[in-house]
C-alpha cells in the first residue's frame, strides 16, 4: 500500500513537472522574444525561438505522457507505454532541426563581413535567467523521469538542458561583443548546434531504440538471474527475456526444477519468483514464468 502511494505520488509530480516545463518555457520565450528585440541580440531572438520550440515540446511530452499512462484495454493488451517513445523520438527531431538551424545561422554569420553592432548589455541578464530556469528545469524534469521511468519526460528533460547550453554561447556572445569581439557569437552558436544536435541524435536513438523492445541494462539481467537462481527450489534458469514497454518492463523466462517437483510447489516457486523481482527491480511489473523438470533440460541459448 506504501509503495502504491509512493508510485502515485511520483506519477503525479512527474505531471506537474511537464506543466512547469511548458508554462517557464513560454515564459521564457515570451521574456527573450521582448529583451532581443528591444536590445537588438540576433542571439537572445534566436534563443527565444529555441525557447519556443520547447513549448511545443512540453506539449508532445504531456500528451505522450498522457496517452501512456493509460492501462491496458481490449485493443492494447499490453498498454500504451510505447507511446512515451514515439513523443520523447518526436522530441529528438525538432532538436536535431533546432541544431541544424542554429549551425546554419551561426556559419551564415561567420562567412558575413559586414560588422555587427554590439547588443545593449541587458541582454546578458536574459541570458543569465534562461540558463538558470532550464537548469532549474532540466533538474526537476530528470528527477521525475527517473521515478516513473517516463521516456518522454527524460526528453524533455534532456531538451531543457539543451536549451541551457544555447543560452551560453548568447552570453558569452553579448559579453564579447561589448569589447568588440562580434564573432565571438557565432562561433560559440555554432559549437552549441554541435551539442544540441548531439542530445537531439541521442535522444532519437535510445526511443527507436525503445520502440524496437530493447532489453534491460545487461547489469540488470543478471541481478534478475542471480535473484531467480538463488530462489529456493530453482536448479538452473534456461532462459531470460526482457523488454521495455514505455515506462514499465516486461519479463519472461523459464527455469528448471527438480525432476519431482509437482506442479502445485512448480506454482509457488514461480509466484515467489514474481514477489521477489518485482520487490528488487524497478519498473519490471509483468513478468511470465515457465517451470520445466530438470530431467527435461536442454540446451538453449541464453542471455
Amino acid at each position: 500500500m506504501a509503495n502504491k502511494k509512493v508510485e502515485e505520488k511520483c506519477v503525479k509530480c512527474a505531471g506537474h513537472a511537464i506543466l512547469l516545463c511548458m508554462c517557464a518555457n513560454i515564459f521564457l520565450c515570451a521574456f527573450k522574444g521582448i529583451i532581443g528585440y528591444f536590445t537588438g541580440s540576433l542571439a537572445v531572438m534566436a534563443d527565444a525561438a529555441h525557447s519556443g520550440a520547447d513549448v511545443m515540446d512540453a506539449i508532445i511530452a504531456m500528451i505522450a505522457t498522457k496517452i501512456g499512462n493509460k492501462p491496458p484495454d481490449k485493443n492494447h493488451p499490453y498498454g500504451h507505454g510505447k507511446t512515451e517513445f514515439i513523443g520523447g523520438g518526436i522530441i529528438g527531431l525538432v532538436l536535431l532541426t533546432g541544431a541544424a538551424l542554429i549551425a546554419v545561422n551561426a556559419v551564415t554569420h561567420l562567412l558575413k563581413h559586414t560588422p555587427q553592432p554590439p547588443p545593449h548589455f541587458i541582454a546578458i541578464f536574459a541570458a543569465l535567467t534562461s540558463i538558470a530556469v532550464n537548469e532549474m528545469l532540466f533538474r526537476r524534469a530528470s528527477c521525475a523521469a527517473k521515478k516513473v521511468n517516463s521516456a518522454a519526460i527524460e526528453a524533455e528533460a534532456w531538451d531543457n538542458r539543451a536549451d541551457c547550453f544555447s543560452s551560453m554561447p548568447v552570453l558569452f556572445g553579448v559579453i564579447g561583443a561589448q569589447f568588440g569581439f562580434t564573432r565571438l557569437d557565432p562561433l560559440a552558436a555554432l559549437l552549441v548546434g554541435i551539442l544540441v544536435g548531439k542530445v537531439g541524435f541521442e535522444l532519437l536513438s535510445k526511443n527507436i531504440h525503445g520502440l524496437m523492445d530493447m532489453p534491460l541494462h545487461p547489469d540488470d539481467t543478471k541481478r534478475i538471474k542471480k535473484l531467480v537462481v538463488a530462489t529456493p527450489g530453482v536448479k538452473d534458469i534456461s532462459y531470460l527475456r526482457t523488454r521495455g514497454m514505455g515506462r514499465h518492463y516486461m519479463a519472461d523466462m523459464q527455469i528448471m526444477v527438480g525432476a519431482r517437483t509437482t506442479v502445485k510447489k512448480s506454482n509457488v516457486i514461480a509466484a515467489e519468483i514474481k514477489d521477489v523481482l518485482q520487490r528488487e527491480i524497478d519498473h519490471l511489473e509483468d513478468i511470465t514464468i515457465v517451470c520445466k523438470a530438470e530431467t527435461e533440460k536442454e540446451k538453449v541459448l541464453t542471455d
